[in-house]
């Protein structure tokens, strides 16, 4: 389907903000969906990218990028106006946890935007959200108001830039030793992140969910191109189909 682009801005370094709309399922859109976008013709970049969904309306869905090569790149440049042929939503999303819940959301740099889809879900659901997103530097933080209306906000920076300096670890501990305590944990970000998070609480009684990253190929999971192994190592998963969301006691990390 063609979207055409409503809004095209820079950020933070290297990150962009797309705005599209058009005909497509807004309804159904779950939070930790993807779509699959088309670059240029498609002959200088056969595979589509895939690029997770971070809002939406009844009439627009917005993405957030980081350029990392030139397809991404190629998307930071479109103007508004131009169209961009995408196939979604794609993808199994986050199950969103009983009314009440007392719940922490954590996020690794361009792994936060598909979490404010999320946050603004349990915003509904539960008094009881915490947020905490990490970044490299303060040049590299983006979003962190709109996150802020949906919780309670903490932001870590490796260099201390902005925010609380260290990881997202660091902070979470932190808040663990002033008395918050969680029945669900919600992350997106790199592997290592989700790893630890996933170690951290493994002797508890902590739901955890993870969304993972990974070169796509379909998108569908025809190709078994994004796989994943499982606990009891059996077979492995398909990212795109399975996932990208998983509860963090199926796969291995």
């Amino acid at each position: 389907m063609l979207l055409k682009i409503k809004e095209n801005n820079q950020i933070a370094q290297n990150v962009w903000e797309i705005t599209l709309a058009g005909q497509f399922p807004y309804e159904s859109v779950q939070p930790g969906q993807f779509i699959m976008v088309r670059i240029g013709r498609g002959s200088e970049h056969v595979l589509r990218r895939p690029i997770s969904i971070a809002a939406v309306t009844e009439e627009r869905l917005t993405i957030v990028l980081r350029v990392v090569g030139e397809g991404t790149k190629w998307l930071s440049k479109q103007s508004v106006g131009e169209q961009l042929d995408v196939l979604g939503p794609l993808g199994r999303g986050f199950p969103l946890p009983p009314s009440n819940a007392k719940v922490l959301v954590v996020g690794g740099g361009i792994g936060s935007p598909p979490l404010y889809l999320l946050s603004s879900k349990l915003q509904a659901l539960t008094p009881d959200l915490d947020l905490v997103l990490g970044f490299r530097t303060k040049s590299e933080c983006f979003w962190t108001d709109r996150f802020s209306q949906l919780g309670n906000l903490v932001i870590t920076t490796d260099d201390g830039s902005a925010g609380r300096a260290g990881n997202v670890l660091d902070a979470v501990e932190g808040m663990l030793q002033s008395g918050h305590k969680w029945d669900y944990v919600y992350a997106c970000g790199p592997q290592p992140m989700l790893r630890a998070l996933q170690q951290y609480f493994s002797e508890t009684a902590v739901q955890g969910y993870v969304s993972l990253e990974e070169r796509m190929a379909c998108g569908v999971g025809a190709c078994y191109g994004c796989v994943c192994r499982t606990k009891d190592d059996a077979f492995s998963k398909r990212i795109c189909a399975d996932g990208p969301v998983f509860d963090w006691n199926e796969v291995i990390l």
